[in-house]
């Protein structure tokens, strides 16, 4: 009787480089969907700046946007989940980003040993009242 191996071929090689290329397939997907999402945080945080009362504002700079930057573009044309110019979305950016800020201001206040806190309320003609804290 004659025994004889099945191929030459090292299976434990092609599945290790299978796995390598889907690995860096997932990174580079990852990569891109970050760049994506900070395109589209920086112009909900430019829009945050201004006082506009059209609500279109945001979609429409995240379009101008998409136009100068061929990444994003191609991502908005193509993305069927995600787009970012849904107000449910730009809305759960806003409440996020506030997190970090929150978080960050919170590991500042940690870090000192002294603390100086300043509150003014100011009342608008509207009638509506606006309280400023001032952490020091």
């Amino acid at each position: 009787m004659k025994l004889a191996l099945l191929g030459t071929v090292n299976i434990r090689a092609q599945l290790d480089s299978a796995y390598w290329g889907n690995i860096q397939q997932h990174n580079d997907t990852v990569t891109k969907n970050k760049y994506v999402l900070l395109k589209i945080i920086d112009c909900i945080k430019f829009c945050g700046t201004e006082s506009s009362q059209n609500p279109g504002i945001c979609c429409g700079l995240i379009n101008f946007s998409a136009e100068l930057d061929t990444t994003l573009n191609e991502y908005i044309k193509n993305a069927s989940i995600f787009k970012g110019t849904s107000k449910e979305i730009q809305n759960d950016l806003l409440d996020c980003m506030l997190d970090v800020c929150h978080d960050e201001i919170i590991k500042q206040i940690n870090r000192v040993s002294y603390l100086a806190i300043i509150a003014d309320e100011k009342t608008e003609i509207s009638g509506t009242t606006q309280l400023v804290t001032i952490f020091r």
